[in-house]
């Protein structure tokens, strides 16, 4: 059922919209100001926000920059009164699916809003690693450049984990390669079984998996890279027997952002952080820093 939040400071637009779009057969919750909005997006996820732009001492247009900049925000379809071009296509270009004009209409509204999530599907594939379900190369590329520039913005830590799934390509060669997709599929999950919806993970390619880390510290992000390490080396994968190691492992390397340095600076240390966890015998954590690295 697609979630929507209404966001209208008038009671009886609230009722109205609560019992039309019921009726329809959306999930509806209400909120009556900015604050209660933004609140209740910080605790819940919602697919389509209807905000009105009008929000008496707040304008609708903040609350909208607001909800970009959250980690998945959701598809905002503004509501208007005013019937002008220009506050539409200010509303779009501030990040806005898309807009609607009082008094609405409620089969128009039922196909603005149906529009919108067929965009977010088709955005949701084009980020998507068909296999795994993680997000590809391209969205952790797009999301690299954005968690560095907010880190810096606000001083705060933001990490990168490498992982390499070892012997892979034995695998592969001896148990076939729908077995190692199942390995793939199964690897996936353990990494989202450990990552906050903060964070980012992503198919890298082939058999690596690359993961940003928000708010976290070299230390936190060596912590997590031993618990996945670990989860990793006690999970039981079908066919793993067969391979010289008799077990399926993962190599992983660790760094941090530091000073002025970029987000590829920063990637290319947690890569090398990797390929020395492959040199030293693999089913390891190496943290590589400017100074150095260590290794667990």
């Amino acid at each position: 059922m697609i979630k929507v939040l209404v966001v209208d400071d008038e009671v009886l637009l609230c009722d109205l919209f609560d019992d039309m779009l019921t009726e329809m057969g959306y999930d509806i919750e209400v909120a009556m100001s900015a604050d209660e909005a933004l609140e209740t997006l910080r605790k819940t996820q919602f697919d389509v926000v209807l905000l009105d732009l009008m929000l008496g001492p707040v304008s609708g247009f903040t609350v909208l920059e607001k909800i970009r900049q959250m980690y998945h925000p959701p598809m905002v379809l503004v509501m208007t009164g005013y019937g002008s071009p220009d506050v539409a296509i200010e509303a779009m270009k501030k990040g806005a699916a898309d807009f609607i004009v009082k008094p609405v209409v409620p089969n128009l509204l039922d196909i603005r809003i149906r529009k919108v999530m067929d965009e977010r599907r088709s955005q949701h594939l084009a980020i998507t690693d068909g296999l795994t379900g993680l997000h590809n190369r391209r969205y952790f590329e797009e999301r690299l450049d954005e968690e560095i520039h907010r880190s810096r913005r606000y001083d705060r830590p933001v990490s990168i984990i490498m992982i390499d799934i070892d012997f892979f390509k034995q695998f592969n060669d001896t148990c076939g390669h729908l077995k190692g997709d199942d390995v793939l599929s199964k690897l996936s999950h353990i990494l989202q079984d450990h990552t906050r919806e903060t964070d980012i993970t992503a198919r890298y390619g082939g058999e690596e998996f690359v993961m940003i880390l928000p708010e976290t510290s070299l230390e936190s992000s060596r912590m997590l890279g031993e618990r996945i390490r670990k989860a990793v080396d006690d999970a039981v994968f079908k066919g793993e027997e067969r391979i010289p190691a008799k077990k399926i492992t993962v190599s992983l390397g660790v760094s941090c952002l530091t000073g002025d340095e970029g987000g590829y600076d920063t990637l290319d240390r947690a890569d090398r952080a990797l390929y020395k966890s492959k040199q030293a015998g693999k089913n390891l954590v190496t943290v590589l820093t400017k100074e150095g690295l260590s290794q667990e």
